[in-house]
């Protein structure tokens, strides 16, 4: 018996040596695949900006004009402008009337291509300060700080980044249905979302984005924190997104459009390794699933990297390369 159990054990320890073996090497054979260039296509890309513009924590002029430089080199279509996080009440913990008009003024003016989006995380229970969207009085409060945003602060939008939403639920619906009738029409609802999935194992079906899409502007799907460690599955999964939700949008809604957030992140967590949810290896996948995929152009708008604070010049530069060079 204990023979049998060495054995077992023995083998069970090649075999996964070798499954990492073999991943590791694929690994490394996929990154040296040649992103294919979409510089023939125009699209209107976004950026989310981290929280310290309307916090007030960027005091030096310089700091403000290499970020609307950098919206208008990249020709950046929509900027996400982090505007913190909800109480369990739905009210933003920060008001900061002053900066967010500073927002808004200097990209309306500097940057004329460009629309200013007030980005909006809302924790979804059982996180600590989780909002329940089943619940209309926090949904009224949420939509009188959309308000706020929009008619105040002067955003162009206003962007529910509600995390983490499992599929179907129905209080996200009534929230975009309840701001759209608040809001004045000219001003964009866009909602992150988490990824479709095969089997709905982590993310979302075709089915509720289809709801979705029925009830707002823009989609942005967050094409990342996928579990996977090959970096040809993480690529494929992005550029199955391209596919089903395009799909999805182009059955339920053709006047909403759609963006794929793309990872230039580097924190590891047992959710995002960034060798494998690289920006190149998204690039692929979203360039792959455009090609493709069987996607639908017109409901595409192009991609938005996460986070403007994380990219660097490389990544910069391969971005330029596959998706603005002929523009």
């Amino acid at each position: 018996m204990a023979n049998s159990k060495r054995k077992f054990a023995i083998t069970f320890i090649a075999v996964v040596l070798f499954v990492l073996a073999a991943c590791l090497i694929d690994n490394a054979n996929f990154r040296r695949t040649p992103i294919p260039s979409l510089n023939s296509h125009t699209f209107e890309n976004g950026l989310w900006l981290r929280y310290h513009w309307y916090a007030g924590k960027h005091v030096h002029e310089r700091d403000w004009q290499a970020m609307l430089q950098r919206l208008r080199d990249f020709k950046i279509r929509y900027a996400y402008f982090h505007v913190l996080t909800t109480r369990s009440d739905g009210s933003l913990k920060m008001h900061k009337l002053e900066n967010a008009l500073k927002i808004t003024s200097r990209v309306h003016t500097n940057c004329p291509g460009t629309k200013a989006i007030a980005w909006v995380y809302v924790a979804a229970p059982p996180q600590q300060d989780g909002s329940d969207l089943n619940n209309p009085a926090i949904r009224k409060t949420l939509v009188d700080q959309a308000l706020w945003l929009v008619n105040d602060c002067g955003f162009d939008g206003v962007q529910w980044d509600y995390e983490f939403c499992t599929n179907d639920n129905a209080g996200l619906l009534k929230l975009l249905e309840e701001t759209r009738s608040a809001i004045p029409k000219e001003k964009m609802i866009s909602v992150d979302t988490p990824m479709y999935y095969p089997g709905i194992l982590w993310g979302w079906s075709d089915d509720y984005f289809k709801k979705i899409a029925a009830k707002c502007d823009q989609i942005c799907v967050m094409s990342y924190d996928s579990y996977l460690y090959s970096a040809r599955a993480y690529s494929w999964l992005v550029s199955e997104q391209v596919k089903h939700v395009s799909n999805d949008v182009f059955v339920s809604n053709r006047n909403c459009k759609i963006v794929f957030g793309l990872p230039t992140y580097e924190d590891k967590t047992l959710a995002h390794n960034h060798t494998i949810e690289s920006l190149n290896n998204a690039l692929r996948g979203f360039a792959n699933g455009y090609e493709n995929g069987g996607a639908k152009h017109s409901q595409i708008e192009g991609v938005a990297l996460f986070a403007d604070y994380t990219t660097d010049e490389r990544e910069w530069a391969n971005y330029s390369r596959v998706l603005l060079t002929a523009q």
